[in-house]
């Protein structure tokens, strides 16, 4: 494969008739330009010009040479100029998932903001809790909570968050309220299905100190929405992610059941496939979330 770079070389040097003022015009090197272009010689196996120490000639094959690549290395240009124009309009679709609980409460309204930004962007949300497979779906990028186990993905923090342990009022008028984790094992308790099996183990945290609780209850569903709906009912006690439930307390739907005792972290991330260069539309709006959701946060904390 002939280097790119070497092309660049030696066509601006046909041009300028001198391979030091290329090397000056593409800010290299004159000993970097001399090899740039031996090594497009070696690879071609032919003399491509005739050169003294003030000036260049083109060969017949240089000629023959500059007369195919010239034009070809023109659209390259045209098109990295049109891609950047594209991508300063903040243009094209973004295809991105998102857990339903988070994409209903806070990434819809998010999205309706951007877009009146950039009115050129086109959205396709697949809401789900699964995890999706990102290279064959194929999506930009997915928004997950949690601690990510190494992969091939590559990760965003946008936000701190953690699990928190919470339950109606009218559940804890009824069925009292529990003063410590092990208290959890009398209490009927509204387990989310994820990956295959039913999360009936509930971590918590105290001033260094990590317990694990075994829960059971009458109800379980592969859906975070619909287990916090049901803790909106009065049903029972849910661990939920304190952005899912965040708006239900402040709004006395919902009451975080301890004070003292801390769920598992659970930071927000915006998850990407692969390693390569995303498009601008893609990181101007994960920035933009980033900004959004901390700012939220701010202000909460200093009420």
């Amino acid at each position: 494969m002939l280097n790119l770079n070497d092309l660049r070389l030696f066509v601006e040097a046909a041009r300028l008739g001198s391979l030091s003022a290329a090397a000056r015009r593409l800010e290299r090197t004159p000993a970097a330009a001399s090899a740039s272009l031996k090594r497009l010689e070696e690879e071609l196996q032919v003399r491509l010009v005739e050169r003294n120490t003030r000036s260049l000639r083109l060969t017949p094959e240089g000629l023959l040479f500059r007369e195919r690549v010239e034009p070809g290395l023109t659209l390259l240009e045209d098109a990295r100029q049109s891609v950047h124009r594209d991508c300063a309009d903040v243009s094209g679709e973004i295809r991105l998932t998102a857990p339903v609980d988070f994409a209903r409460q806070w990434l819809r309204p998010l999205m309706d903001e951007f877009q009146a930004l950039h009115p050129q962007v086109r959205f396709t949300l697949l809401a789900g809790d699964a995890i999706r497979d990102l290279v064959s779906d194929p999506l930009d990028l997915a928004l997950r909570y949690g601690e990510l186990p190494d992969s091939a993905l590559v990760a965003r923090r946008l936000r701190d968050n953690r699990r928190l342990l919470v339950a109606s009022p009218a559940y804890l008028e009824e069925h009292g309220h529990p003063k410590h984790p092990r208290d959890l094992e009398a209490h009927n308790c509204l387990v989310y299905f994820s990956s295959g099996s039913a999360m009936r183990r509930w971590p918590f945290q105290r001033k260094g100190e990590t317990l694990v609780v075994e829960v059971s209850g009458d109800r379980i569903s592969n859906d975070g929405s619909l287990v916090r709906e049901w803790a909106l009912d009065g049903l029972g006690l849910a661990y939920k992610s304190e952005l899912d439930v965040r708006r239900d307390i402040e709004a006395g739907r919902l009451v975080p059941v301890f004070s003292d005792w801390q769920g598992n972290p659970a930071p927000l991330n915006a998850v990407y496939p692969g390693t390569g260069p995303r498009p601008v539309r893609v990181r101007r709006f994960v920035a933009f979330l980033r900004e959004r959701l901390t700012a939220g946060a701010e202000r909460r904390s200093a009420k």
